[in-house]
């Protein structure tokens, strides 16, 4: 078995070949990078699930907020 990998920046040229694939029937399975610049950091799934995790601890109020960025210590609530 053989894996290729093709980064694609147009959605037009990434259907286009999604279709010609279909058409080989060629097997592929298809991750998008959520990041606009095309960070490869965003494509380990670990890094992911840290994202996940934090922004759930954010909407559930598990966070600490900083009052006053000249006083860290003094004002970390």
């Amino acid at each position: 078995m053989v894996r290729i990998t093709i980064e694609l920046e147009n959605e037009r040229k990434t259907q286009m070949l999604l279709k010609f694939l279909e058409e080989l029937n060629i097997p592929y399975s298809s991750e998008k990078n959520p990041s606009p610049s095309g960070d490869r950091w965003f494509s380990d799934p670990e890094n992911i699930n840290i994202l996940d995790k934090g922004i759930a601890d954010e909407k559930a109020g598990r966070v600490s907020r900083i009052k006053d960025v000249n006083n860290l210590r003094g004002s970390i609530l």
